[in-house]
């Protein structure tokens, strides 16, 4: 027999040049008997793969679209009666402790003549002890000639230890098939669990007791295999989820590899397995009866495969491939094979489906979620569970809100959990393949995809094929050209191709250069609208070489083929400037990374130039040297690597490619956390307890305890409790009560341990945990008096506010410090700058959920998201100008500075002549204490003007800082990167940290690196010296070795640049991180109010 385990999307087999068979599937195994094929000696195997079939319309999954053979190849031989096919149930009593194991084999006879056989069945321990009641188990019987026959063997075994995800007991099924004469046949095992799934009333049970999944999703990845997944990767992901509290996996959206089960089977994981039937835009198959055999062949081979794993305690029909009536046939195919499983989901983006056991839904509010719930949802009497098979995106710097779903979950008998999407993120390990910018700009252009170098106009040119081809470029300011001139030219010979060919251009809505249509070529600029020259192509345009050009220069735009003025438009307006980046071969805009699906441009271009102003043709064709890009293609070169996710990918994930974990993943771990802890008096060291678990006592760890004073450690101890799963106890935790400073937080922080090393972590390794403030005594408190004067001197640009060991210099017209010296150091390159905007999440520029912020203040081109709704108010750069300034010499020691002061947006001012709708701004009135040994106190009111948006991104301030100062100390959440709907995953703490560690890089450059609930942070050169900021309520910080600026311009990675100076955000408020579907839950987004904030800061 020759099996295959995955072959995409279809194969034939030849065997000594005889055509075996044909199979299609790309992740279901196939099976040839080439007995008949094969000969003595040598023989040639050639399998002839197919990249596409009828079968890839049922193969539509989002993900890298790869083929080959990338699972096992088995050969393997059988006698002339085997064993064909076996089912094993374990059947517990309603006691849920003894089992009856039912074993039914499908017994094969080759062979023309009846045979006389014995099967045999044992079930060994670890110790390879027999733990059947009554031994070995047999039955004789007889098969017919060339007939099958079906042998069922049942029996008893007393109260084995059971199988769960928290307690994994396996034992091995020894099979042997033995002739009349007791010669053993066929002899095989199997590793088995012994454990019961139940549906009964709707909830959906293990061994009796109801399960909460903490789940995910999981795509077959590797950044450098694709889907051929190396074994010690799919062991390390099932690990680190086992570390991390997930205990269940949806293997979207496809059979896994096989071994990945066996994994499952050993370490503990619960496993909804799904048919490979996602039809995704073509959903209207499932209503195809011609499609019905092949949705139920997917269904037949999936749960023929994996119905013998314990791990696997539900089917999913698949996923987005409509509702029709084809995926009932794939559950009672399904069903009709494997009884023992009564519960089966689908992931359709349809809610309600009437024939599938437990509904979804997915990408809901918790709202909704709770609604469902309390049966306010379905239908009167439909009580089915709910698992929502997706229910949050973690797209980049995401995942935020977790804890609110969870909430209910625990609460809701009904609710039995849901999984992440996704756990891997889809980067493919990518060479940098570098075209040469010949402008002093140096805007080199990276390749993607597969284009080929062959012959140019003048020498090589690049050729696009139409699929994944395309350069892009870093969103340089030199590329913005957002003023009254452009000149664009290139030498192409074009293919004609149904959709549009996008020669060259800057989004939708800035500018460039595409055939509309195969018969009408473009030159477009986005000011208020879009304003075009357009000509038709005559018939001998495509397959020739063609000089292209279009020149604005101000007044009217020209488009031009061969030096030919072919086409004008009168114009005079600015350029739009949209944050979408430069591409040859693609529009970054709405071919996307947003499931975009379509071909790109096919044609060889050579020669291609942009000037930010008019210029003649010749110099079009000639000049590089006043170029804002110029590319010849004579030279391409390869350096480094990042990780690429496709045209049209999204960066999901909360590990990366590597299995690094993200931030994120420490969120699951909090929230799905199966230990309860609560304050009851935790003044007395009365504490709540619930054991979440399902099958583990609290007595199999190990509980700990420690009281911290701000952050640190000072008193610990350990304590045991006898808790069954499910059940609640109030407990005291035996610490001394301290005294403490002034100023001062004792926190108690309980924790439980595993108490012994397991096959996916060692002893130590920490289960759950809370933490809770303690009121303690406070020592009396002693105000040293402040020695030294404070005085200042001022002139037409600046106040200057000096002490004996510092000056600090403001701007009178912006309010910012030009310079913050201290004991002779420069501790400011710049600011503190009031700022609302962060470098855009990944989730703001997917289009998938951005609908949310479209309704009002959008710009067509400015973005997906919240983003759009800023840029469009001006809310990117603001502008600062002080009104007024007021100095008051509080005494001889501490003066004071009020300034009122405008954070202006970039709108015209004038915009009221034109239209209805006012600008923006933001007030600050602001008192600046300068005491004197240097501390500066900050009272700043923010009162907002004019229209707004939906949600602000923060409100804080932004220092820049010297470089050295890339240290920092903090008491908050930590060590890992939190936001405010992300949080309570992270301990407080006092941490050390600087600013590469905090660096977390993600695959699409973003907003990174917050830390929320801080109570103080010092930022700090390597000699010590530094800032101490604190402030009247918990603040946020982030420190960054990247301007903002270049975090929101770059797409990937390497297109990061180490900035000259320390960036230090310090925000009162941050908007959560949201997920992609549903963006931020409401009470996460900072929305325009009228506030006040105190800050300190203080030089040391």
């Amino acid at each position: 027999m020759l099996r295959f385990e995955g072959i995409k999307s279809a194969s034939y087999i030849w065997v000594n040049g005889k055509r075996v068979g044909y199979n299609q599937g790309g992740f279901e195994p196939a099976e040839f008997n080439i007995t008949p094929f094969v000969e003595k000696g040598e023989n040639d195997l050639a399998v002839e793969v197919i990249r596409f079939c009828d079968g890839s319309y049922l193969e539509n999954q989002d993900m890298w679209r790869l083929s080959g053979i990338y699972r096992d190849v088995k050969l393997y031989a059988l006698p002339k009666t085997y064993v064909h096919d076996f089912y094993v149930v374990t059947n517990l009593d309603a006691d849920y402790k003894d089992a009856t194991l039912t074993i039914e084999t499908d017994v094969i006879n080759t062979i023309p003549d009846s045979v006389i056989c014995t099967l045999e069945i044992d079930v060994l321990n670890s110790e390879k002890v027999s733990i059947l009641k009554d031994g070995i188990q047999s039955e004789v019987f007889k098969v017919d000639s060339l007939q099958t026959k079906k042998i069922k063997i049942s029996t008893l075994v007393v109260d084995p230890p059971k199988w769960s995800a928290e307690h994994p007991n396996l034992f091995t099924l020894l099979v042997l098939l033995k002739d009349k004469n007791g010669a053993t046949l066929e002899a095989f095992t199997k590793k088995i669990g012994f454990r019961e799934v139940e549906y009964k009333n709707k909830i959906l049970t293990l061994n009796g007791v109801p399960l909460k999944l903490n789940g995910v999703n999981s795509h077959m990845h590797d950044p450098e295999h694709g889907q051929a997944v190396p074994l010690e990767t799919l062991r390390k992901d099932l690990v680190l989820m086992k570390q991390f509290n997930i205990n269940c996996v949806r293997t979207c959206h496809y059979p896994p590899t096989p071994e990945y089960i066996d994994l499952a089977d050993e370490l503990g994981m619960y496993i909804f397995d799904e048919v490979g039937d996602e039809s995704h835009m073509n959903e209207y198959l499932s209503e195809d009866p011609k499609w019905t055999e092949m949705y139920r062949d997917r269904s037949r081979k999936l749960v023929y495969r994996d119905r013998n794993h314990p791990s696997v305690i539900v089917w999913s029909a698949g996923n987005e491939s409509g509702s029709g009536f084809n995926i009932n046939e794939v559950i009672k195919t399904g069903k009709a094979i494997d009884p023992s499983r009564p519960a089966w989901m689908y992931g359709g983006n349809t809610f309600y489906i009437p024939f599938e056991d437990i509904v979804g839904p997915r990408y809901w509010n918790p709202i909704d979620y709770k609604n469902l719930a309390e049966g306010k949802v379905l239908p009167e009497n439909d009580m089915r569970a709910s698992f929502m098979d997706e229910y949050l995106a973690a797209t980049g710097n995401g995942l935020g809100g977790m804890d609110e779903y969870w909430e209910y979950i625990w609460k809701y008998p009904r609710l039995t959990g849901g999984a992440i999407w996704d756990w891997v993120s889809p980067g493919i390990n990518t060479p940098r393949w570098i075209v040469r910018d010949l402008s002093p700009n140096k805007n080199d252009g990276q390749i993607m995809g597969r284009p080929v170098f062959t012959g140019g106009k003048n020498g090589r040119g690049l050729e696009f094929s139409g699929h994944d081809d395309w350069v892009e470029f870093y969103r340089d300011p030199s590329l913005d050209i957002s003023g009254k001139q452009l000149s664009i030219g290139f030498w192409v010979k074009p293919s004609k191709i149904p959709q549009p060919n996008s020669f060259l251009t800057k989004g939708r809505h800035q500018f460039g250069i595409v055939m509309e249509n195969p018969e009408t070529l473009e030159f477009y600029v986005y000011g208020d609208k879009r304003i075009s020259a357009k000509t038709k192509v005559g018939g001998d345009f495509y397959e020739n070489w063609h000089h292209i050009a279009g020149i604005y220069d101000g007044n009217k735009l020209q488009l031009f083929i061969d030096e030919k003025p072919v086409a004008q438009m009168s114009f005079n307006g600015n350029i739009s400037l949209t944050p979408f980046p430069l591409c040859i071969g693609r529009e970054a805009e709405t071919q996307d990374q947003g499931e975009f699906s379509g071909r790109l441009s096919k044609m060889i271009i050579d020669d291609a130039k942009i000037f930010d102003k008019a210029v003649s043709i010749k110099e079009l064709k000639e000049d590089t040297t006043n170029a804002v890009l110029a590319l010849d293609f004579e030279k391409d070169e390869k350096e480094g690597d990042f990780y690429a996710v496709g045209l049209g990918g999204r960066t999901y994930g909360i590990v990366w490619p590597d299995r690094t974990v993200q931030p994120e993943i420490y969120q699951i771990k909090k929230s799905g956390q199966p230990v309860k802890i609560e304050p009851i008096d935790v003044e007395h060291g009365k504490v709540k307890f619930t054991n979440r678990h399902q099958f583990t006592n609290l007595n199999e760890l190990q509980g700990v305890w420690q009281i911290s004073v701000n952050g640190d450690t000072i008193q610990r101890g350990y304590f045991s409790i006898d808790l069954p799963p499910g059940q609640t106890v109030v407990d005291s935790i035996p610490f001394r009560m301290p005294t403490i400073e002034p100023y001062s937080e004792c926190m108690l922080t309980v924790s439980f341990l595993l108490k012994e090393d397991t096959n996916w972590a060692k002893k130590g390794h920490e289960i759950a945990w809370d933490e809770m403030l303690v009121q303690t005594p406070l020592k009396p408190m002693e105000k040293p008096g402040l020695k030294g004067k404070v005085y200042c001197t001022e002139n037409d640009n600046e106040l200057i506010i000096s002490g004996e060991i510092f000056k600090y210099v403001i701007n009178r017209k912006t309010g910012s410090f030009s310079s913050l010296k201290y004991r002779e150091t420069e501790y400011l390159e710049g600011g503190p700058k009031f700022n609302v905007w962060r470098a855009p999440l990944a989730n703001d520029i997917d289009p998938w959920g951005g609908q949310q912020f479209q309704d009002r203040n959008f710009t067509p081109g400015f973005g997906r998201s919240i983003d759009n709704q800023l840029r469009t108010l001006g809310m990117r750069d603001l502008v600062h100008q002080v009104d007024e300034i007021e100095i008051l010499q509080n005494s001889h020691s501490k003066l004071s500075v009020r300034i009122k002061a405008f954070s202006n947006t970039t709108q015209a001012a004038n915009s009221k002549l034109t239209g209805y709708v006012g600008v923006s701004a933001f007030q600050r009135n602001e008192t600046w204490t300068f005491l004197a040994d240097g501390t500066i106190e900050l009272e700043q009111e923010i009162i907002p003007h004019g229209p707004m948006p939906d949600m602000l991104q923060k409100i804080g301030l932004q220092f820049q800082l010297p470089k050295q100062f890339s240290n920092v100390e903090w008491y908050g959440r930590g060590p890992f990167e939190n936001y405010p709907d992300r949080k309570t995953g992270a301990k407080v703490g006092h941490y050390f940290s600087d600013a590469d560690e905090m660096y977390v890089p993600y695959i699409f450059p973003q907003e990174y690196g917050n830390r929320s609930d801080v109570r103080w942070l010092r930022v700090m050169n390597s000699e010590g010296k530094g800032l101490m900021i604190s402030g009247g309520e918990l603040l946020n910080f982030s420190l960054h070795k990247f301007t903002t600026d270049n975090l929101d311009r770059a797409v990937y990675t390497y297109q990061l640049k180490e900035a000259s100076g320390t960036i230090l955000n310090v925000d009162y408020e941050v908007s959560g991180v949201g997920g992609t579907a549903i963006r931020q839950l409401q009470r996460y987004r900072v929305t325009p109010h009228a506030a006040k904030y105190r800050l300190s800061i203080k030089p040391f």
